[in-house]
């Protein structure tokens, strides 16, 4: 967890940056909507930027505060249990579906997957990012004799939560995109890195590292646009 959202902010700003080159690159026209899924509290306050160059609306499902937090930076944001509960729209309403750093908290994401794709138009775009199951830092665990998803076994196994609070349930690029195959062509896959407090010198063996082997990365996106059926 991080100590507050300026720390958040800063921590993933690599990532941040990396969504708006692939948004860059994929819309190179402003759509109507957009739906950022678990991005009530502003999207990594991107939703200004998302606003003036990418979709003339944002809407967002998220939990508690952020809803209320979006709200105040004019993104219409409602809440939703996304592992539950239906997405509150009308089929085909997105034209873009940001879905990111979510995918690893749910129980039940082929539910949710359902429910982005009966509300993203045919040919619209869906952006799926999630931290990387094989990245640098989870591989360096299993060396040491840590389990890389221990936070899954605490907040599932051992204290049953409804809702899990810690990144837990963990994916390959190639996965997700299995996820997808059946009804998006996939137009790209990205590696990402967080930008962590460290020493120099362990900065620069990271650095190294997923230079020579991107698949190490922190995290990646998909991008998606679904077939028009």
């Amino acid at each position: 967890m991080h100590a507050s959202r300026e720390d958040y902010k800063r921590f993933h700003e690599r990532r941040h940056r990396t969504l708006i080159q692939l948004l860059e690159r994929h819309l190179p026209q402003k759509v109507e909507r957009c739906l950022d899924i678990g991005g009530g509290g502003n999207i990594g306050g991107l939703a200004d930027t998302i606003r003036e160059r990418f979709a003339g609306e944002i809407h967002a499902v998220d939990r508690e505060d952020d809803v209320d937090r979006g709200k105040a930076h004019g993104i219409l944001a409602v809440e939703c249990d996304i592992d539950k509960a239906p997405l509150p729209y009308e089929d085909a309403f997105f034209d873009l579906i940001i879905f990111a750093s979510v995918i690893e908290h749910l129980y039940n994401p082929s539910f949710v997957l359902s429910e982005i794709t009966r509300v993203l138009k045919p040919g619209g775009i869906l952006v799926l990012e999630a931290p990387n199951a094989v990245s640098l830092g989870r591989r360096l665990d299993a060396l040491l004799g840590r389990n890389p998803f221990r936070w899954f076994n605490q907040y599932n196994a051992l204290e049953q939560k409804g809702f899990m609070e810690y990144c837990s349930v963990f994916y390959t690029a190639e996965e997700a995109e299995t996820l997808l195959a059946d009804r998006y062509d996939l137009l790209e896959r990205r590696y990402a890195m967080h930008q962590p407090r460290q020493n120099p010198l362990k900065a620069f063996i990271r650095e190294t590292a997923v230079a020579a082997f991107p698949r190490m990365s922190d995290c990646f996106f998909v991008v998606a646009r679904k077939r028009a059926i």
